[in-house]
Order: structure tokens, then C-alpha cells, then sequence
């Protein structure tokens, strides 16, 4: 049996894998090989680190009684919630088929994958026994624990999107709009559930209530879309496949949701430290407290608030800053920002004095320091992730589809993400980057190869005109002869052109029964039963020359030639 991928056999003698390796390792570029190594180099840390975590009875990570999430578990929640947040920003091109956000189809969909993946990862690192997840989950089902359908829905999600991957390489169109549509709107449940696992603890003062659920959402997007900037600016950089649309397109879409984005998470945070600093909870109180001028200050003040948030805005507003490299600035200090953010809330809700349910805090706060375990896990992922991502970009076709679903967003929404004027070309272009003209060329125009402007030809001039003489020029030694007296003459009808790809050559057509001026029983006058026929040039008769015209006729023009 010979099994096909993609179209092509696969090697299956490991002398000839080995020796395809070897050559494709020899055409590598250097800077490419160094980028290789040090990724991989993140990924053994990463693969050391893990190997230390599951020593069983050993204490490889810092999590205590009192902090009993850490930072693998932020690393959990950044990366699932940058999974929902690539496929909402994407959705507005593969769901709602808005052309500026159609070269992030298929780039998104491997980075979702991949996010994901790790994320289950890190997470079953934490557990120490990922085991008894799987069978907890399957044979102890607890409908009542958001946790519970955290996990049901992330697998669900995860499910979705090898759909979408596997559908859009192997081009089945009908399946693969079905998987973008489930991927989009598993995009919002997931987080959302995510956000209900902290919102629903009671005993968490900082974490619990409504408004945590619609910040884990925003902040989803916020991720998503910072990501995405980050990688299309080094598909425009590096002239990558399909960097014509990306530059035009792709990159100036992605800074208007940065600036969406930004600003919606700005606003919920703005409100959460407000009722932090005026409620009368203590220990939302003592959390807000602890970020705003505790031991989490820095981070939070610093990083989170100004470098997060603040700067980038600035940077995506200001007109001098908006280019590729402004929105890649902005994409890597939200991305940074969002982690950041996650890490304050998690911890926040943790080391801050509360009431006796939510156990033992040390005064003022506990404290919580990542291991070197933690932190090489989370490098490990950070590498894991850029290293797969390289090698799809290398190796597979990444070049936007055609396929979307195609619901009509509302007018003023259609409109606000519409290309402007100066890229009305680009957002016409096909995937290959050709210009593709949707209007037809109107009649009398040619289309130019070699400029994209059209010209308008003049029209064929009519044989009398051709056939004309020049007027005749007057001599004047014979002004004084008197002209001779000669006989009228009337003109015959004008002749008109056919239209020279119809018949293949200029004919003329003469248009009416009536000869008049012509010898009778001529054979421009006959007609059949369907109309005018159309009679060769050559085979008009003409009429005699008059011997007085000719005799007493000034020169033409053609004579004195």
C-alpha cells in the first residue's frame, strides 16, 4: 500500500531521511542554523526543567500553602487565553470574510495549535499526575465545576482547530468554513469559562465577581492580536509568503485591534483598581493595596500599567510611530504586558491578608519567588512554541486561502475595517500578490502590460477620411485662367468600417438601395432578402475620367510628389 501526504509519498527508507536532513541542513542558512540552535537550546532547558518537576516528593517548584498557584499556571492561562485571542482577531477574515484580515487564516491556525498544545502541557507540569486529570475528567465528571468545563471545552476547542489545520492544507473547503466558524466561537466560550474558574471563588476577594471573565476575554485579544504583530512584521521583514498583503493589509489591520484592544483592556483595569481602592472589602482592599504600592508594584505600575499599556498606545497613535516597526514595538510590550498582568492577578489574589476561609496569610503579604524549575519550564515553552512555528514557516505553504464563511458584519462596521483608498490595489491582489482587476476594461481600451493604467485608443478612422486627397494647392502662374465650366458631381455615400475582429479585414459596407450618382444596374445597389452586403473595396466600379476636368484640374498634391 503506498500512502500519499499531501500529494506526495513520503520517505520511508531512514538512509534516504537521514540523507534528506543532512542536505537540507547544508542549504540552511547560518543565521537560520544559529536561530535553530538557540531555540532549541530553550527547548532542552525546558525538557530539563520538566524532567525535575515530575521527581515525585520533590520540591522543584516554589508554590507554598499559602500560594498554591504559581507561575506555570499563569504560563497555562497566558498561553490558552493568546489561543482564543488569535482566532478572534482572525475570525474578522476567515468568519466575516473582511479582506484585510484574510492573510492571517492560515498563520493563526498553526499558532492556535501550538499555543494550545503547550498549554496543556505546562498545565499537566503543574499537576504532577496529568493521569488523573484524564480519568477524573472522563469517569468523575463534576457538571457543576467551571474547571471542569474549562477543561471540556479547551479540549473541545482543541479538537476544532486540528480540524481547521487539517482542512485547510488539504483543501477541503466545505469542512474547513464549518471548523473556522466552531473555532471562532469556541474562541469566546473557552476564555470566558477560564475567567469563571477565578470569578467564582468566593473566598478570593480580588478574583471573584463578573468582570473577571470580561477581562480574561479582552486580555484573549489583546494577546492574540500582539502575537500576531510580532510574526507578520518578520513575514514583511523577510519577504516571507505572502508578505505583499501582509505589509499593506495584515499589519496596519492588526494595529487598529491593538488599539481596540488596548483600550477596552485599559478601561477594565482602570475599573477594577478603582473599586479596589474604594470598596470596603478587606481583602480586595489589601490586594489592590499590594499591587498599586506593595510588593507588586513594580511589576504592575511599571510593566503592566505604562510599559502594557500606556506605551503602546501612544506608540499606535502617534502618527510617526505607526509604521511596521511602531506596531511591532506595540505587539511585543502588550504581549509582555499581558503576562505580566495575568502573573499580578494570579498572585494578587493569593499573598494578600484575607478572611479565615481563604486559609493562613503571613502579615502583611506572603511571598512567592518562581524556582528555576518554574522559570526553565516556562522558557522551554516560549522556545518549544517559536521553534514549530520556524519550521512551519519554512516548510509549509502558508499563503492565505480563499475559503470563508461570509457573514455580512453591519454597514458602519464594514466600513470602519474596509481598506482605505491608497490600498484599494492591494486589497484586490491575489494571494500570489498579482493585481487582479474586478471592473472590465470599457470598450475602446487597451490594458497596458507593462502599467496598470488604462488607455484609451482613438477610434478607427472611416475610409473616406483615409481616402481622401489632401487639399490641393493653388499655383499661382494660373490664378488669372478662368476655372472651366464642368458639370456637377454628386458624391457618393460614405462608406463605414467593420468592426475588424468580426470580419478578419476591413471591408466596406455600403448602406443603402439607392445608387445615386452610380451607373444603374451597378453592383453596389444590389441587396438580398436579409440587407446590405458587403462589397470588397476593389471590386467598386469607377467611373470614367473626364478628359476637360483632368486638362484644366490645378495639381494635386500627390502629382507634385
Amino acid at each position: 500500500m503506498l500512502v500519499r501526504l499531501h500529494g506526495h509519498a513520503p520517505v520511508i527508507d531512514p538512509r534516504v531521511a537521514l540523507r534528506v536532513i543532512r542536505d537540507e541542513a547544508v542549504a540552511t542558512p547560518r543565521s537560520l542554523r544559529a536561530w535553530y540552535g538557540l531555540l532549541g537550546l530553550l527547548v532542552l532547558i525546558g525538557a530539563i526543567g520538566a524532567v525535575r518537576a515530575l521527581f515525585p516528593g520533590d520540591k522543584g517548584v516554589a508554590t507554598t500553602p499559602s500560594v498554591e498557584w504559581g507561575v506555570l499556571i499563569v504560563a497555562y492561562v497566558f498561553f490558552a487565553i493568546t489561543t482564543s485571542g488569535l482566532c478572534l482577531a482572525s475570525s474578522l477574515g476567515t468568519v466575516f470574510g473582511i479582506d484585510r484580515f484574510r492573510p492571517l487564516e492560515k498563520r493563526h491556525a498553526i499558532l492556535a495549535v501550538l499555543c494550545l498544545v503547550t498549554a496543556f502541557g505546562v498545565i499537566a507540569l503543574d499537576l504532577h499526575y496529568p493521569i488523573r486529570l484524564v480519568f477524573g475528567a472522563a469517569l468523575n465528571p463534576s457538571l457543576s465545576s467551571p474547571m471542569w468545563w474549562m477543561g471540556v471545552f479547551y479540549g473541545i476547542y482543541l479538537c476544532f482547530l486540528l480540524t481547521e489545520v487539517w482542512s485547510i492544507f488539504w483543501h477541503h473547503e466545505r469542512i474547513h468554513s464549518i471548523a473556522c466558524l466552531l473555532s471562532s466561537a469556541m474562541a469566546v466560550i473557552a476564555p470566558v469559562t477560564l475567567g469563571a474558574v477565578f470569578g467564582v471563588l468566593a473566598a478570593r476577594p480580588y478574583w471573584t465577581g463578573v468582570f473577571t471573565p470580561m477581562l480574561t476575554v479582552s486580555s484573549a485579544l489583546l494577546a492574540g492580536t500582539a502575537l500576531l504583530a510580532v510574526v507578520f512584521y518578520v513575514v514583511e521583514r523577510l519577504h516571507l509568503a505572502g508578505y505583499e498583503r501582509a505589509g499593506v493589509l495584515a499589519i496596519p489591520a492588526i494595529r487598529s485591534v491593538l488599539i481596540v484592544a488596548l483600550a477596552i483592556v485599559a478601561v477594565l483595569i482602570a475599573r477594577q483598581i478603582i473599586d479596589g481602592l474604594t470598596t470596603t472589602d478587606p481583602g480586595l482592599s489589601a490586594a489592590t493595596h499590594a499591587l498599586i504600592s506593595g510588593p507588586l508594584g513594580v511589576q504592575f505600575v511599571g510593566i503592566r500599567l505604562i510599559a502594557g499599556l500606556v506605551v503602546p498606545l501612544a506608540i499606535l497613535l502617534l502618527p510617526w510611530t505607526r509604521g511596521a516597526r511602531g506596531v511591532l514595538a506595540a505587539g511585543v510590550l502588550a504581549l509582555v504586558g499581558v503576562f505580566v498582568d495575568r502573573l499580578s492577578f494570579v498572585t494578587a489574589g493569593q499573598i494578600a491578608p484575607t478572611t479565615a476561609i481563604s486559609g493562613v496569610v503571613s502579615a502583611p503579604y506572603a511571598e512567592y519567588t518562581p524556582s528555576l524549575v518554574e522559570i526553565s519550564i516556562l522558557v522551554g515553552a516560549v522556545g518549544f512554541v517559536a521553534l514549530l512555528y520556524t519550521l512551519a514557516e519554512r516548510y509549509l505553504d502558508l499563503r492565505e486561502s480563499e475559503v470563508h464563511i461570509g457573514f455580512s458584519l453591519p454597514l458602519r462596521v464594514g466600513r470602519m475595517w474596509s481598506p482605505r483608498p491608497a490600498v484599494e490595489a492591494f486589497a484586490l491582489a491575489s494571494p500570489a500578490g498579482t493585481l487582479v482587476q474586478s471592473a472590465e476594461v470599457p470598450a475602446g481600451a487597451t490594458e497596458d502590460p507593462t502599467d496598470d493604467q488604462e488607455v484609451e485608443t482613438p477610434p478607427m478612422p472611416s475610409i473616406e477620411a483615409v481616402a481622401a486627397p489632401e487639399p490641393a494647392v493653388a499655383d499661382p502662374e494660373r490664378e488669372t485662367d478662368p476655372e472651366p465650366q464642368t458639370e456637377p458631381q454628386t458624391e457618393p455615400e460614405p462608406f463605414e468600417t467593420a468592426d475588424e475582429d468580426e470580419v478578419g479585414s476591413p471591408v466596406s459596407v455600403v448602406e443603402a438601395a439607392d445608387a445615386d450618382g452610380l451607373p444603374p444596374g451597378s453592383d453596389t445597389a444590389r441587396e438580398d432578402a436579409d440587407g446590405p452586403v458587403a462589397t470588397p473595396i476593389d471590386e467598386l466600379p469607377i467611373a470614367p475620367p473626364d478628359p476637360r476636368a483632368a486638362e484644366d484640374a490645378p495639381p494635386s498634391a500627390e502629382d507634385g510628389a
